[in-house]
């Protein structure tokens, strides 16, 4: 990465100096005589950049990108900017990109300063929608901006036919989505709003989780909560060595063995899937959940 002596925050500072009046969303009315030199700085919008065959040429935080989202894989020619929080606006510059992607919930504070760099489109509303339609809004944008309308509705495509086939094979039988918290005493829940909960009620499996969510569909519980849904049973994301040091723990606790899911057998691993992520993602989540729930009822 090119280095300076200004620091990120020196540099996120004179950038905001020179940025007071600039635009937050700069929307590109097809001006790319080429394909477009695309920025993303959220991995959902990387991964269906990805997917429609159009890669960023810079990314946010590419390691996370290939722990949490992993398929479609990010090609080594996507430079990395860094993290989420903090991309390398320095690095950014010496890119210059003619298009910057980020998702809505991001649009404000410190991000608007980008618009000096080069223009910004986010992608998304906070307006509260089923997640599948957020999802399908964002494909189609991202799709008219790369000129890859074909490839997106081969995606849209396949993530139907995978959830159809889900639904042939499983039960309706309440589930909780989730991932446990290494501590042995807490776990992530995904919810109905939730692009992973959307995508299991499309595939027939009813959610369990009939508590608050925060607007990404996603609620922090502890494991004795699981004792008020014990008709249901447990899917969670398995997340190598931090869901085995979780089970460590869960397996010498008298609650965790107590509870009816876990006397009837019924605690369903799967590989990790993004929460947050794109139409490849969803589809992949209908697949595991028709191999892995195929059996179970």
């Amino acid at each position: 990465m090119v280095t300076s002596s200004l620091s990120r925050r020196g540099a996120l500072r004179a950038l905001a100096a020179t940025a007071a009046s600039a635009a937050v969303c700069v929307s590109p009315a097809r001006v790319f005589a080429a394909e477009p030199r695309v920025v993303s700085l959220e991995l959902q919008l990387t991964e269906i950049l990805v997917s429609l065959g159009a890669p960023p040429v810079a990314a946010a935080d590419n390691r996370l990108y290939r722990r949490l989202v992993g398929q479609p894989e990010l090609p080594a020619s996507v430079l990395d900017l860094g993290p989420i929080q903090q991309p390398n606006l320095e690095f950014l510059q010496s890119i210059a990109p003619n298009l910057m992607v980020l998702p809505a919930w991001e649009a404000s504070g410190s991000r608007a300063t980008l618009a000096r760099v080069a223009p910004v489109e986010v992608l998304g509303d906070l307006q509260r929608r089923p997640p599948l339609q957020t999802l399908d809004m964002i494909s189609r944008r991202l799709a008219d901006i790369v000129g890859r309308e074909r490839e997106r509705a081969a995606l849209a495509a396949a993530l139907d036919a995978a959830c159809d086939r889900a639904k042939a094979m499983v039960s309706d039988q309440p589930t909780l989505l989730c991932r446990f918290f290494e501590d042995g005493r807490h776990l992530a829940v995904f919810g109905s709003n939730s692009v992973l909960g959307a995508v299991a009620e499309r595939c027939g499996v009813a959610n369990a989780w009939k508590g608050r969510q925060n607007a990404f569909g996603t609620a922090l519980a502890a494991v004795e909560n699981l004792a008020s849904i014990p008709e249901a049973r447990i899917v969670h994301f398995h997340r190598g060595a931090e869901t085995e040091r979780a089970f460590a723990r869960l397996d010498r606790s008298p609650l965790w063995r107590a509870l009816p899911s876990v006397a009837r057998g019924e605690v369903i691993a799967m590989p990790v899937v993004h929460p947050n992520g794109g139409l490849a993602s969803a589809a992949r989540l209908a697949d595991q959940l028709r191999l892995a729930l195929g059996t179970h009822g």
